[in-house]
């Protein structure tokens, strides 16, 4: 069953201020409490799972002031909008209007973004070694990590105008994570195999267009609540809310 199909407009991308980016959120509480998991289908090259991304974070942070108490989990899981991508990324306009004839679909950003800035945005990059170092940074750091490294990665694309298709700016993310090897890793093709099946799986899965949230409680057997395109901060906090009662 297809799960979602949309392009890349109305806060979603696919086929057809003050930010919390860093993972600079309290995600986890204790061991006892009741784990919310968030999966959460995404590509780097989408300006609108940037701006899901920290909704998401806002929505948590909002949850623990209010007193929350439960653990919550982001995973990211990788998805390509656009494998064809030049291998060193293409100039951001030159881009939208080979596959799109425009950038027009991005006017409709600054009306959805709750926390997200769009200041220096100059690439579209080729994501594939990105979602290479995302996956190192859960292999040597777990989900938090990871989660970091998803809001560094953004915050370079879309704050910093950095072309993060190119080596040097994901070593430098890496750094910034303080994950050692990476440049190593990254000059290999590992795991190169294990992104390219996750994102295939993604597609065999009907998912078309992300980001897509897929929520649930680990501790209760129930069907995951599913929420597609870049969800606002009252949404996942009612998300969030609606989990604790289960």
């Amino acid at each position: 069953r297809r799960l979602v199909k949309m392009a890349c407009e109305g806060g979603s991308c696919g086929k057809s201020s003050s930010k919390l980016n860093n993972g600079g959120v309290s995600l986890a509480t204790s061991a006892s409490s009741p784990t919310i998991v968030f999966d959460v289908y995404s590509d780097l090259a989408c300006p609108w799972c940037y701006v899901g991304k920290d909704n998401l974070d806002a929505a948590i942070a909002n949850f623990r002031k209010s007193g929350g108490t439960e653990n919550i989990e982001v995973h990211w899981k990788p998805f390509m909008i656009d494998p064809a991508t030049a291998k060193e990324g293409e100039e951001y306009m030159a881009y939208n209007r080979r596959r799109w004839g425009s950038d027009g679909w991005t006017y409709s950003l600054p009306g959805r973004r709750d926390n997200t800035k769009f200041q220096n945005w100059k690439t579209w990059p080729n994501t594939l070694h990105a979602h290479r170092l995302m996956h190192l940074a859960e292999q040597k750091g777990g989900w938090e990590l990871q989660h970091r490294a998803k809001g560094i990665l953004f915050r370079m694309i879309y704050e910093d105008g950095e072309n993060i298709s190119l080596l040097p700016t994901l070593v430098k993310a890496a750094e910034e994570l303080g994950i050692e090897g990476a440049e190593k890793y990254l000059k290999s093709d590992q795991d190169v195999d294990v992104v390219k099946s996750e994102a295939r799986e993604a597609s065999r899965m009907g998912i078309s267009g992300v980001p897509l949230f897929l929520a649930y409680r680990a501790d209760v057997e129930h069907k995951p609540m599913t929420l597609s395109g870049a969800q606002p901060t009252k949404a996942l906090q009612q998300c969030i809310k609606e989990l604790c009662q289960k």
